[in-house]
């Protein structure tokens, strides 16, 4: 068994690459710290450091609109790829999206280059040269509370209860990596199947949220009487409903074998004293 202490001193690691790989503009930068941040405020919220979590979390949720653009940008590219879009429309979207990046790229390099990420990496800096010994027990005590929100079935759940789903799912996966880090290896079949149902789901909620940008983009086209940017955005909304729809039931199948192991596991465990 690893010594707790260690996850932080892998997440202070892992944000710390993951700044320096943003500063570069590297293509996954974004991703990786927003990444790094989240697994931070999964293992603080199980360790009772509630402010660690809320300051990763809302540093998260800072950057959310920088990673959807950057996800909408690789979407608009495919659509061009297949025929969906003209040249000219695909040309005309993409100057506009790239300003707006440019503009929020600079958040990604304050945010990381910020105070508030500055103190967090202080914090998990000195909670890496000591954890509380009871570490594990609250850590896998978490992920039981993570797993019971994974037992209710997404057939005919709302969008709102899909991204519920969705972020408890990645929690879940985290702790479960945790665990399996500091040596409890039977946590690794799990975190497996979850980052399975996690991709399924976020392929769901990409399409759903770029739809809803093509969508507002044919408003404006229409607003401004480019008509014939408006009407090819139009076909791109309509062939995205069958796109969402069937990455929706994607989704909702790959978590149907989670929500019945879960729900398995809440009947047999109080029977036979057995853990997650």
């Amino acid at each position: 068994m690893r010594d707790p202490a260690e996850l932080w001193s892998i997440k202070r690691r892992s944000l710390d690459r993951a700044c320096r790989s943003a500063r570069r503009g590297d293509a996954e930068g974004l991703h990786d710290v927003r990444v790094a941040l989240r697994r931070i405020s999964a293992t603080a919220g199980a360790l009772s450091r509630r402010d660690l979590a809320r300051r990763a979390k809302k540093l998260v949720r800072s950057l959310s609109g920088e990673r959807q653009l950057e996800v909408d940008r690789q979407l608009l590219t495919r659509v061009g790829r297949i025929g969906l879009l003209s040249p000219d429309a695909v040309t005309a979207l993409a100057a506009r999206w790239e300003a707006l990046a440019a503009r929020r790229s600079q958040r990604l390099e304050r945010t990381c280059d910020g105070k508030e990420v500055r103190a967090l990496l202080k914090k998990v800096s000195r909670l890496s040269r000591a954890e509380r010994s009871d570490a594990v027990d609250r850590l896998e005590r978490a992920r039981r509370r993570a797993e019971s929100v994974l037992a209710v079935s997404l057939e005919g759940q709302n969008d709102r209860a899909m991204h519920r789903y969705r972020v408890a799912v990645k929690r879940a996966r985290y702790l479960a990596e945790d665990l399996a880090t500091l040596g409890l290896r039977q946590w690794k079949t799990h975190a497996e199947r979850e980052r399975a149902i996690q991709e399924a789901l976020g392929r769901w909620n990409d399409l759903r949220m770029f739809a809803r940008r093509i969508a507002g983009n044919r408003a404006e086209a229409e607003a401004r009487g480019a008509v014939t940017l408006a009407a090819e955005l139009g076909h791109v909304v309509a062939a995205l409903e069958s796109a969402v729809a069937s990455a929706r039931r994607a989704a909702v199948e790959a978590s149907k074998t989670k929500s019945q192991v879960s729900g398995l596991k809440s009947q047999v465990a109080p029977k036979a004293g057995l853990g997650t």
